[in-house]
Parts: structure tokens; C-alpha cells; sequence
């Protein structure tokens, strides 16, 4: 039998434990215990305003089955906006002939060109951290890093790199404005059409007859028809606006988290765990902790009514800790034999990009190995999390360390 979901605030919450809002800095923190609260007592919840609820779902099986059905559950915010090139926000057939002709761009050889690029940028940047015996790691090391790497990626020199993130910045927060239907949000499209405009220059001075890179592949499917130059250009802005983020907070979670596990540290010397270490983090403590999807009718979950047109919020987080589907999943286990989780989203939608996520991070934990005796957090730097906006994506803002070098 069908029946609304429970508003949030009118569950009866154990003690300590405030009524679950995403907006809520204190919980964007650490949600963890309200997560496992709603899994066994209320695995869809109403939050937010009453004229205009958020649907929370937070289990494994509730949320991957929406994240694969994409007929019922939309990624299109607003009909009358469309980005070219932007697979987050698009639904097939567009997303399926989208995704088909971005990926040819990801072919064995553009992205093995890129791995020593890489690595050197890793070892430039880590090297005077270990030098001065240790920083704050977040702004000093993982920001510019990844940035750096997804501008070497698309063949946009290192030089403009902070340009690029100031743009990148701009344009998320412009888009979604834009998605929320704020009066006049099309004022602010000054950096999201600099970042087009450039990403397009790149593309027109790019060697695309010789060598095979990621920014030529994609210059070639723009030159022969595959993808519009709309489409190309904005793929490799989507590049920059998802990947920046996420992989800055993969970085600070893996480096947070070894800093207070000295014995798995030690244990990553084996080079043939890190990849296993690095699958277990993006499961134990994901960057991105929620996804949207748009009722696109009405439709049912977990016995609940979601009416057409409502905004869901598929808690990918709280999935990956779901007990009907990991054994033990508060325990970080990088052996662990069931790695299925949805980290990386799941269905259609899953992360186009994150082969070059798992790069970067794979390689900077090779370095750590090579260079890093020790990691132990240094209170001089506060250790802050990041907290606000709307509870997409969890991590630190700011952290200290002490590195002992070998």
C-alpha cells in the first residue's frame, strides 16, 4: 500500500540527533549516524519546505534502482534549460549519443600520454610539502593539483590554471541559479561563456593529424560532425566543474584518513593495494554524498508516494554504508570482496570521468609511498570541513599535517 513519506521533522529522532536537514551544517559534517537512522526507520523522508519537499532516499537498493531508471527518474533540472555537452544534466537519447562519441576522447593511449604528465605534476607539488615537514594540504597542495591535472588533460597550460578554477567556480554557481529559477540568473553567465569561448580556442589551435591526447580526440569529434562544438566545449567544461571538486575531496579524505591510520599507511607501501585502498575510500568516505533525479511521474518508492515533477535526492553515501548490501560497512576494509558500490553514481549516469579521478589519486598515493615515512595531523592548521550550500559533496576545506619524510 502507497503512502506519503514522513516529514523529517515529525519522526521521532533518538536523542541526539536532530531531525535530518541537508542544509544543516552541523549534519553535512558528519551525516553518517543520521544516515543509518533513516535506513532502518525511515528509508524515504520529505525535508525542506512544504510547498516544495525534497524526497530523501537512502538506501543501496531504493537508490541505485532510481539512478538506473532513468524513464522514471529525470537528470533534467528544467526543461527550457538545456547545456550542450553537460551528461549530468541530460536524459536519452541525448545522453546515451553524448556519452557514446565523450568516451572515444578517453581511448588507452590518450590517457597512458597523460600518466607520466601526471605524476610529475604530483611529485613538483608534494616535494616542497615534505621539505618543510608537513602544511595545510588542501589549498597549498590537492586544489591546484587537480585543477592542474584537468587543465594538462585538455591541453590548457598549467599557466591558467587559476583562471580556469576561478571560471569553474563561477559557472557552478551561476548553473545553479539557473536551476533553481532565480530572477534574472542569465546576468551571471559572464564565466561559464569565458570558459566556452577559451575551451573552443584551444580546440582550434590543437594538433589533431598527430599524437593522440584527450583535448585532440575531442577537437577531432568536433571537426568531423560526432559532437557539435557546443557539445565538445561544454563536455570539457563539465570536465572541469564536476572533477575539480570531488577529486580535491578524494584527496583530502585519502590524506585525512591515512594521517590517522599510521598502520594501513604502512600498509600501502605494497603498490598493488592502493588501487584497492583507493575503490574502499570512494565507498567508506565518498566526495560526493547525494545526487538528484526529477520525478518525471508519479512514481514509488520504498511503499512512498513521489509526485511528478518532485526533487529527489538519492543519498549515495548512506547507500554505500547499507548493511542489506556490505558486510560490516562502517568498517574500512580495503580487502573488502564486495567493492559494488556507487561512489562513482551508478546506471547510465556513472562518472565518465572517474578513470581520471582514480589516476590522480592513485598516483599521488604512489608518491606518498615513495616519499612519506608518516603522516600525522599538525593542529597549527585547523582541520575544517567543508559545509553549506546543498549538500552535494562532503570533505575537508582545510588541513594541517606533519609529514615525516623517508
Amino acid at each position: 500500500m502507497t503512502s506519503e513519506a514522513p516529514w523529517s521533522h515529525d519522526l521521532d529522532w533518538p536523542h541526539g540527533l536532530a531531525p535530518f536537514d541537508p542544509f544543516d551544517t552541523d549534519i553535512q559534517c558528519d551525516p553518517y549516524a543520521h544516515y543509518a537512522w533513516l535506513r532502518d526507520h525511515a528509508p524515504v523522508i520529505r525535508a525542506g519546505q512544504r510547498e516544495t519537499p525534497l524526497y530523501i532516499v537512502s538506501r543501496f537498493g531504493d537508490v541505485t534502482e532510481a539512478l538506473r531508471n532513468a524513464h522514471d527518474f529525470s537528470s533534467v533540472p528544467r526543461r527550457d534549460i538545456v547545456i550542450p555537452g553537460f551528461l549530468l544534466n541530460s536524459d536519452p537519447p541525448d545522453h546515451t549519443r553524448l556519452r557514446h562519441s565523450a568516451s572515444r576522447a578517453f581511448t588507452p593511449r590518450a590517457i597512458a600520454a597523460v600518466e607520466p604528465v601526471i605524476a610529475k605534476l604530483i611529485a613538483e607539488r608534494w616535494e616542497p610539502i615534505v621539505s618543510a615537514g608537513g602544511g595545510e594540504v588542501i589549498g597549498s597542495f590537492a586544489s591546484p593539483l587537480t585543477i592542474a591535472v584537468i587543465a594538462t588533460v585538455l591541453g590548457i597550460p598549467v599557466s591558467q590554471s587559476e583562471t580556469m578554477r576561478e571560471w569553474t567556480t563561477a559557472s557552478i554557481e551561476y548553473l545553479g541559479m539557473l536551476f533553481r529559477g532565480v530572477p534574472n540568473a542569465s546576468a551571471n553567465d559572464t564565466a561559464l561563456t569565458s570558459m566556452l569561448a577559451y575551451i573552443n580556442a584551444v580546440f582550434d589551435t590543437v594538433d589533431v593529424t598527430h599524437g593522440e591526447t584527450v583535448v585532440a580526440n575531442l577537437a577531432r569529434l568536433r571537426n568531423e560532425g560526432v559532437l557539435s562544438a557546443e557539445e565538445a566545449a561544454g563536455f570539457a567544461c563539465q570536465l572541469f566543474m564536476a572533477g575539480h571538486e570531488t577529486t580535491t575531496l578524494l584527496t583530502g579524505n585519502c590524506l585525512d584518513f591515512l594521517s590517522v591510520n599510521p598502520d594501513i599507511f604502512a600498509r600501502l607501501g605494497a603498490v598493488e593495494t592502493i588501487p584497492k585502498f583507493l575503490d574502499e575510500m570512494v565507498r567508506y568516505r565518498p566526495p560526493v554524498h547525494r545526487l538528484t533525479r526529477y520525478a518525471a511521474r508519479d512514481v514509488e518508492i520504498a511503499g512512498c508516494r513521489i509526485p511528478a515533477g518532485a526533487s529527489v535526492r538519492l543519498l549515495i553515501a548512506s547507500a554505500n554504508r547499507d548493511l542489506a548490501k556490505f558486510e560490516d560497512p562502517d568498517r574500512f576494509d580495503p580487502l573488502r570482496k564486495n567493492a559494488a558500490h556507487a561512489g562513482f553514481g551508478y546506471g547510465i549516469h556513472m562518472c565518465i570521468g572517474s578513470w581520471l579521478a582514480k589516476l590522480e589519486v592513485r598516483l599521488m598515493l604512489e608518491t606518498l609511498v615513495a616519499t612519506t615515512a608518516r603522516l600525522e595531523p599538525d593542529t597549527r592548521w585547523p582541520r575544517q570541513p567543508l559545509a553549506g550550500g546543498a549538500f552535494a559533496t562532503v570533505g575537508l576545506h582545510s588541513l594541517g599535517l606533519k609529514v615525516t619524510p623517508l
